[in-house]
């Protein structure tokens, strides 16, 4: 597994493959406390990907300085979008709303013949703040 980078194709109906990519990597990396938010972020994307755009999907993970960038490829133009979602009957819908919550920033780049949907998660988390009460 190169040192800052990991790249996989995931074809038609392999999106949970992409799980187990990422937790490899992560934990190949020292990040393994980043693997709740990496693994539903890249799954999300490689599945909207597989679902929405021409398979197979391309999983590329990039560790640089501060940040994990999951990027997922295709071979469709169609940009993903957060969509208005009906709770009562909704049953989909959600994955690009995962994304935007857990991710620090997301976004697009279009190509010749697709695009790249990638999402950044800070490598260090922020801590969680408790309330104290004295005994």
């Amino acid at each position: 597994m190169d040192a800052d980078q990991v790249e996989v194709d995931v074809p038609e109906g392999h999106a949970r493959q992409a799980r187990r990519v990422i937790s490899r990597a992560l934990d190949s990396w020292g990040l393994a406390h980043l693997s709740r938010s990496a693994v539903m972020v890249g799954h999300e994307l490689v599945a909207n990907a597989l679902r929405h755009g021409m398979p197979p999907a391309i999983l590329r993970l990039l560790r640089r300085g501060d940040v994990l960038i999951i990027e997922v490829g295709d071979g469709s133009e169609q940009v993903p979008r957060l969509s208005e979602i009906d709770n009562s009957t909704s049953m989909s819908g959600r994955g690009m709303r995962i994304v935007s919550k857990l991710a620090r920033a997301w976004g697009v780049r279009p190509h010749p013949g697709g695009k790249t949907v990638w999402a950044e998660i800070a490598l260090v988390q922020p801590a969680v703040r408790r309330s104290h009460r004295p005994a």
